[in-house]
C-alpha cells in the first residue's frame, strides 16, 4: 500500500491504494462524480473521472502512484470547481465500477472489480443527494431554429441540427444533476420565436438558453470570424453584436419596419439583465475551460448584450449561447464532432450549476 497524503484547505485532503482500489478522500461530503472514457496509445485507455464541487491544494498530485495495470496517474484543477483525475490502463472498463459515499471516492484499477464503500450501493453514479438539492429549479432549453428554418450552413453543416444535438446532450446532463428540463423543440420542427419564451413562462423556469451557431457576414471572413460567444437582452454595444442579432431576428423582423422592431425590443427589466448577465458569464467560463482541455486553445468572443428576439419576454435570466462559428474551418469541424459537442454541452450544464448554486 502507498500513501499521499495533501494537505488541502477545501475538499481533497489524500489518496491511497489499497485493495486494488484507487481511493479519494475528501474533507466534506462529494456531490457528483461523472466519468467518460477515451482511447489512447498503444492500445490504452484514458479514463477520466471528475469529481464535481472539489478543489486540489496546489502542493502535489497522485502521479506517485503505481500499480501493474496502472500505466500512468493524474489529478489536476479541472476548473476553479472540478478536480479531475486521469488514469491510463489496458484495462477496458474501469470506469463502470467507481462508487463515492460521504467522503470517499473509490475507482477498482482491475476489471470487473467493484468499488467497496461500506454503505454504498457500489453502482455507477450516485445522484439522490444532488437531485434533492437540484430538483426545485427548472431550465428551459431552446434549440435554435429547426424545422424550414436551417439557420446557418456551410459544407452541408446546418446549424439546427448542430444546436439540437448540443441542446440534447444538455438535457441529459441537467438531467443527471437533478433539473426538471423542458426543451422547445426535441426534434426538427419549427417553433416560432415568441413561442420559445413563452413556453418557458408557462413552465415557470428559473433559466432559459437558447443555443446557436454563428456564421461570418461574407466568406472572405471565414477565417477571421471565430470564438464562443454569449449574448445576454440589452440594447446592443458593438456592431459586431448587432449583426449576430439581426441573423438570429431575421425570421421574426421580416416586412417589419425600424420602429416596430425597436418596440418589440425595449421589453427589457433592468434586474433581469443583471442575472442574465451573470448567468452568461458562468456559462462561457465552464464552457471554455472545458473545450480547452481537450481542443486546445478556442477562443473566447466574450459575454455580451444584444436585441434577441428570442430572449424578449422570458421572465427569467435567459441567454443565447452561440457555440462557435460553423463557417470557420477549424471550428466548423470541431462543431462536426459529436465529443466537442458534449463537451460544449457539459460545460453549459456546469455554469447553469455555478450561477444557480450562487444564485
Amino acid at each position: 500500500m502507498f500513501t499521499t497524503t495533501l494537505f488541502a484547505n477545501n475538499h481533497f485532503v489524500k489518496s491511497k491504494i489499497t485493495q486494488a482500489e484507487l481511493k479519494l478522500y475528501f474533507s466534506s461530503d462529494i456531490a457528483r462524480v461523472t466519468s467518460f472514457s477515451l482511447p489512447s496509445e498503444e492500445g490504452t485507455t484514458k479514463y477520466v473521472f471528475d469529481i464535481h464541487g472539489a478543489t486540489l491544494p496546489a502542493l502535489k498530485g497522485i502521479s506517485s502512484h503505481t500499480f501493474r495495470t496502472i500505466k500512468s496517474f493524474r489529478i489536476a484543477q479541472n476548473s476553479p470547481e472540478k478536480i479531475r483525475v486521469v488514469i491510463v490502463s489496458k484495462q477496458k472498463h474501469l470506469n463502470k465500477y467507481h462508487a463515492f459515499s460521504g467522503k470517499l471516492l473509490a475507482i477498482p484499477l482491475i476489471d470487473g472489480q467493484k468499488a467497496t464503500i461500506k454503505g454504498s450501493e457500489n453502482n455507477t453514479s450516485n445522484t439522490t443527494s444532488y437531485s434533492s438539492r437540484n430538483k426545485k429549479y427548472i431550465v428551459v432549453i431552446d434549440a435554435g431554429h429547426g424545422g424550414k428554418d436551417n439557420g446557418a450552413s456551410c459544407d452541408n453543416n446546418r446549424e439546427k441540427n448542430i444546436v439540437l444535438s448540443v441542446a440534447q446532450k444538455l438535457k441529459k446532463k441537467l438531467i443527471a444533476k437533478g433539473y426538471s428540463v423542458y426543451m422547445t423543440r426535441d426534434d426538427d420542427s419549427f417553433v416560432k420565436l415568441p413561442k420559445r419564451t413563452e413556453f418557458a413562462n408557462n413552465k415557470k423556469a428559473d433559466i432559459f438558453v437558447s443555443i446557436h451557431a454563428n456564421a461570418a457576414p461574407s466568406i472572405n471572413l471565414y477565417n477571421g470570424f471565430k470564438g464562443i460567444e454569449i449574448y445576454y437582452l440589452s440594447p446592443a454595444k458593438t456592431q459586431r453584436a448587432k449583426d449576430a442579432a439581426a441573423k438570429e431576428n431575421d425570421v421574426m423582423f421580416k416586412g417589419k419596419d425600424y420602429y416596430t422592431k425597436n418596440a418589440y425590443l425595449s421589453l427589457i427589466s433592468r434586474e433581469k439583465i443583471i442575472e442574465s448577465h451573470k448567468l452568461g458569464i458562468d456559462v462561457s467560463h465552464n464552457m471554455l475551460s472545458n473545450i480547452r482541455t481537450h481542443f486546445g486553445k478556442v477562443e473566447n468572443a466574450g459575454v455580451k448584450p444584444a436585441n434577441f428576439w428570442v430572449l424578449v419576454g422570458a421572465q427569467m435570466p435567459a441567454i443565447l449561447v452561440e457555440v462557435g462559428y460553423i463557417t470557420n474551418p477549424q471550428e466548423g469541424e470541431n462543431l462536426k464532432n459529436a465529443y466537442y459537442r458534449t463537451l460544449l454541452a457539459e460545460g453549459i450544464s456546469d455554469g447553469i450549476e455555478h450561477y444557480l448554486k450562487n444564485k
